[in-house]
């Protein structure tokens, strides 16, 4: 009768040999042995289980890649957010390749956001960060909850702001940022010009900073959001 051993080494021999050709199974015999196998053993006393594939790293970021996420044009700054760890507060969804806007869409939108920026007398590089976390510059994009196009605009806050047929017209990219900034601009002089705030009020209204006595709610996503938005601002205006 073979021992425990020689099965042992027997198991070792096929495991190798198995993995060599591409062994898709994890198998463990009456004794505990363990050895992989091209396909599931029949016998009762060996159970097999499917390898899983390892799970392949995420390639690491480079300067370039923040450039691109922060839209930003000087790779030496990128870098620099990267290491003092802006990225770390961009949700998941905004590193992944998918997620990143082109430099091309990016730059598309600048002239407009810098004039609707000096018409209502806001940032440009606060309304320019607001833009990014809400919508990645897609002037298409549309939420679960109905906000629309380039500052994820409610229906319900453009009609408050007066725009018209505000459904159709937020997905324009000048009456959106015009409407989303003009909000933007009232919250602003609401919480006495400290972006936090009016960031904080622009994702949770403002009835929401006011509740907790002006400061930013105590929301996990209100608190993200508004990290994101400061971190990309002050990179921006670095």
């Amino acid at each position: 009768m073979w021992t425990r051993g020689v099965r042992a080494s027997i198991g070792a021999l096929l495991a190798g040999a198995a993995s060599q050709a591409g062994a898709a199974f994890d198998c463990t015999d009456a004794f505990g042995n363990r050895y992989l196998s091209a396909r599931p053993i029949a016998d009762g006393g060996v159970q097999c289980v499917p390898v899983l594939p390892p799970v392949r790293a995420a390639k690491p970021l480079s300067a370039q890649d923040v450039a691109s996420i922060l839209g930003l044009a000087d790779e030496a700054m990128a870098a620099d957010a990267q290491r003092r760890g802006s990225l770390a507060l961009l949700p998941p969804s905004s590193i992944a390749i998918s997620a990143v806007p082109s430099a091309e869409r990016i730059s598309a939108y600048d002239p407009l956001i810098a004039s609707v920026a000096r018409s209502f007398g806001t940032d440009v590089n606060l309304l320019r960060a607001i833009v990014h976390v809400e919508s990645r510059f897609n002037a298409n994009a549309v939420s679960p909850k109905g906000a629309i196009g380039l500052m994820q605009v409610m229906p319900a806050t453009a009609q408050r702001m007066g725009l018209a047929d505000a459904e159709r017209n937020l997905f324009e990219p000048e009456a959106n940022l015009r409407t989303g900034t003009r909000y933007l601009r009232l919250l602003l002089n609401m919480f006495e010009g400290q972006p936090e705030l009016a960031v904080a009020a622009y994702n949770a209204g403002e009835g929401a900073v006011m509740k907790y006595g002006r400061e930013i709610p105590p929301y996990p996503e209100t608190q993200a959001y508004v990290q994101n938005v400061m971190a990309i601002y002050r990179s921006l205006s670095r």
